[in-house]
């Protein structure tokens, strides 16, 4: 389907709903309701289909049977009864705990007040507006053969139009693929070495599912479809879990696994406040959690029912810390509940590790989460307990400009319930963006551990290509420690992490040295004199000028725009030494940089005796006319 087609069934639904006074904020339900329909329809998981003209796609008896006085009747007639209509459906029975109500079937629920009230929003249509909006989603929603990956774009942009209008979605960050693919990544040699038949994936926050969906593709393409020249490996059966606590979100995301055929178990619910999950596969915990919590959201609401939680001591679903001196629960501040999701997927880990199974954790938070709040606050307390418990593995902090509608900075949480006891309270710090790559350049960007995203959306400019997750991922690995990027931090008594103090690096090259005096002050006096006695040098002032303005550059302490092709080159030999684990990386990353600030070197020393050669002549006229 084109881009174009995508935003117009929204708009042309739009209108419509302008035109019959629905609020704008409402038009989201209503386009998304349509959408989720459409989307059943096209991959062949509903009997009937939106062609009005043509019975509705059933055949003449059971057209009949449902048939009603017009259009917009009969489809009401089809809606009421859809749990009539479902074929081809492999994961849409599911048990009630885990829906919004006492039907466990997930057609149901495509007319249901918790989720999209089709119902309803056929019956504020007059026929003839109903039949226009069919013909919309025919002509300009076309999903038989959409790509999988992009169903998340679905939502995502009809969402980002909504906000347009007047939506608020404070602390939705929409992840893009390739940071979905980095943080599985980071388990991929775990996972592919276990020796059990199901790989089970959990994601706490899930929304539409994008993460919990691009993850199985992920595992399945580098798992079950290993190269021609690999091993073959015994294929593992991939199900994915997660909870969902917006009605329309939950939805959508049991829609997209059943279209891309992936096994779920979807609940709908407050993760927070009656998480579905806390054992699967018998009486384990997940092989792999993946989760981006929401930013900045109130939980205040909730306080008391994760109290209540949180007293059930082993029972508990979060890991719970105490303030060593009062002995009290410590909860993070009511205004942002990432900390919560944390501890819940902490304490999820806990359990894998007490039954002897190896799980991993890859969790996106706010770089604010490990910065903000003094030591004895709340989140100070909470942080130094994590930091110290041996759960966390790595953190990387994410350049800006990463995500869709927002560019601030973000961190990734990689950890591990198979840590070793010596390392307990060591984890690897890892800063794919540091400034003193960039502040040599007056007019470039060099981007070492990332890339410019090939399609810009919004915020998101950035991206990390499938080099970069490579280079990432085996310096989480192998824990390289590299001055520009890389390090270990052991957390006795830390409390908060800076990573711009952390990664605050000067590189030596002292042993760079220059013998040229040259006194740019005295050649600008020279100048100056010679200019107001001899005109006729305006050919030499201009290649002055010229060579003083490049001089300047190294003057401000930067680096002259020409070189940074160089730069580029001596970057990509880093990352192919990080690959291939050479030993003394930094004394060869130091021995490039000499060599090529020495080089720099000598275009200054050229540059200052191309000024000597103008001033002495300078020099010279001006004493001929002063004779």
């Amino acid at each position: 389907m084109r881009e174009k087609k995508l935003s117009d069934f929204y708009w042309a639904y739009a209108d419509i709903l302008r035109g019959i006074g629905i609020n704008e904020s409402m038009y989201d339900q209503r386009i998304m309701a349509f959408m989720a329909l459409k989307l059943l329809v096209d991959n062949d998981k509903l009997k009937f289909n939106f062609e009005y003209n043509d019975n509705f796609g059933l055949d003449v008896k059971l057209y009949k049977k449902y048939k009603k006085g017009d259009t917009k009747s009969t489809f009401l007639n089809l809606i009421q009864n859809i749990e009539d209509f479902g074929q081809n459906l492999n994961y849409f029975i599911q048990d009630i705990k885990y829906n919004p109500d006492s039907n466990n079937n997930i057609l149901s629920y495509l007319n249901h007040f918790k989720t999209f009230e089709l119902e309803r929003y056929i019956q504020e249509l007059p026929n003839n507006y109903l039949e226009n909006v069919l013909d919309i989603y025919i002509e300009k929603a076309h999903f038989v053969d959409y790509p999988k990956e992009q169903y998340k774009d679905l939502y995502e942009k009809t969402i980002s139009r909504m906000k347009k209008l007047s939506g608020d979605l404070t602390g939705q960050h929409f992840t893009q693929k390739s940071i979905i693919h980095l943080m599985c990544e980071y388990a991929i040699d775990d996972l592919s070495k276990s020796n059990r038949d199901i790989l089970a994936i959990y994601d706490p926050a899930c929304g539409t599912g994008s993460m919990l969906m691009e993850s199985a593709f992920y595992f399945n393409d580098k798992i079950n479809q290993p190269k021609k020249s690999s091993k073959k490996k015994s294929q593992k059966e991939i199900r994915v879990y997660g909870q969902e606590m917006h009605g329309q979100t939950w939805l959508l995301c049991k829609i997209f696994l059943e279209i891309s055929n992936i096994n779920n178990i979807i609940a709908y619910g407050n993760t927070l406040i009656n998480p579905a999950f806390d054992k699967i596969n018998g009486d384990d915990s997940f092989d792999f959690i993946i989760a981006n919590p929401p930013f900045g959201v109130d939980w205040k609401h909730d306080y008391i029912e994760v109290i209540k939680n949180m007293e059930l001591k082993d029972k508990s679903n979060f890991y719970v810390i105490k303030d060593e001196i009062t002995n009290k629960i410590v909860t993070p501040k009511k205004s942002d509940g990432q900390f919560l999701f944390m501890q819940h997927i902490i304490k999820l880990l806990e359990i894998s590790k007490k039954n002897n199974k190896h799980a991993k954790a890859t969790v996106i938070s706010s770089t604010g989460l490990v910065t903000s709040g003094k030591e004895n606050s709340s989140e100070g307390i909470i942080r130094k307990n994590i930091f110290q418990s041996g759960w966390i593995d790595a953190l990387l902090e994410q350049p800006r400009e990463m995500f869709t509608n927002t560019d601030i900075s973000t961190l990734i949480w990689f950890m591990d319930s198979n840590k070793t006891s010596e390392n307990s309270n060591k984890t690897y710090l890892l800063k794919s963006d540091n400034s003193y790559i960039n502040e040599h350049f007056k007019n470039m960007k060099l981007k070492v551990l990332y890339t410019t995203a090939q399609t810009k959306k919004d915020k998101q400019k950035n991206s990390y290509s499938e080099q970069n997750i490579l280079v990432l991922s085996k310096m989480i690995k192998d824990k390289t420690i590299f001055e520009l990027f890389g390090k270990i931090k052991e957390f006795d008594n830390i409390y908060a992490i800076n990573f711009e103090n952390e990664f605050c690096v000067s590189l030596d090259l002292s042993k760079i040295e220059s013998n040229n005096k040259f006194d740019l002050e005295s050649a600008y006096q020279s100048l100056t004199l010679a200019l107001i006695f001899m005109p006729q040098i305006n050919q030499k002032y201009n290649k002055f000028s010229s060579l003083i303005n490049k001089m300047s550059i190294y003057v401000e302490g930067t680096y002259i725009d020409e070189f940074y092709e160089d730069y580029i080159k001596i970057y990509k030999n880093l990352e192919s030494a990080i690959i291939k684990k050479n030993k003394n990386i930094f004394e060869y990353f130091l021995k490039d940089m000499l060599e090529q600030k020495k080089k720099e070197q000598e275009n200054i020393n050229y540059i200052f005796e191309e000024l000597k050669k103008i001033n002495s002549n300078i020099k010279l006229n001006i004493e001929i006319l002063n004779n």
